[in-house]
């Protein structure tokens, strides 16, 4: 991380010299002319603020372990607690329908069943998967020769958890590190993106993920955006099981109300008379 912060000066001035080479050094210097544009200034102000902004992750970074050393007495609770829940957690559902009339006490369980499965399997599933994507990555940057592998690796496995806008983001610190080193280290990162992304889609997600979530990925995106400029960070990390809950709650709410009005149930008694 450290060596990538250093080298942002270095990036900005390659990204330039490149873009100077391929439209020729006279036309560039007339387009600044015309657009009054110092691009030299404006490539030091950009690496200026992403080389503070990498600094301030950094440094992010540094307080959050910080922080942690501090809680190391907490920390050391939790197999304890870890203990409890699995020697007593499967009591919760039954403890919890206690407080449940009678009669809606077979249907809250379904829905409790329901939602634990939804929840577990994309947990479990998307964490697997990620981690599959940063060894995949790993591996295919180490035969490339691509520089700050296993960094690249490690921001493409996290931003992985994020479904469908994740890869796009991970993807974005990889190209430029490829376009800076060479046009043909910039099309070999492109190739191992692409089969990573292949495998992932055709194997690994089908294996794991299987079809448990019924989601419309139009569905997963607008959750994401959503739930990002309302909560953050946490948002997008807990937006596409949030949504699940609540699906299942409506799901069966909709399923009571069908029951209990017994409206569609003379739909149906219509249309099979006609």
């Amino acid at each position: 991380m450290q060596g990538l912060i250093d080298n942002i000066p270095y990036y900005s001035a390659q990204i330039q010299v490149q873009f100077e080479d391929l439209i020729g050094s006279e036309i560039f210097n007339q387009i600044q002319q015309t657009l009054g544009l110092d691009t030299t200034a404006l490539m030091n102000d950009l690496s200026n603020r992403a080389t503070d902004l990498l600094k301030n992750a950094w440094s992010g970074i540094g307080g959050f372990i910080g922080a942690l050393t501090e809680v190391v007495l907490a920390i050391i609770t939790v197999p304890f607690i870890l203990f409890y829940l699995l020697k007593d957690g499967k009591k919760l559902p039954h403890f919890i329908l206690g407080f449940v009339p009678t009669k809606l006490r077979g249907q809250s369980f379904r829905v409790m069943v329901e939602m634990h499965r939804q929840i577990s399997s994309y947990i479990r599933g998307q964490i697997i998967v990620s981690f599959c994507i940063g060894a995949l990555l790993f591996i295919g940057y180490l035969i490339i020769g691509l520089n700050y592998s296993l960094v690249l690796a490690i921001i493409a496995a996290c931003t992985s958890i994020v479904p469908y806008l994740g890869p796009a983001i991970a993807i974005t610190p990889a190209l430029i590190v490829a376009s800076v080193t060479s046009p043909i280290m910039l099309l070999k990162m492109i190739v191992v993106w692409t089969v990573v992304q292949l495998i992932e889609g055709k194997f690994i997600s089908p294996q794991i993920m299987g079809k448990t979530m019924h989601i419309h990925p139009i569905t997963i995106i607008f959750v994401i955006l959503t739930a990002g400029n309302l909560f953050g960070i946490v948002g997008i990390i807990l937006a596409v099981p949030g949504y699940a809950v609540l699906k299942v709650i409506a799901t069966h709410l909709f399923r009571y109300f069908k029951t209990r009005s017994g409206l569609y149930e003379e739909e149906r008694t219509a249309s099979a008379n006609e």
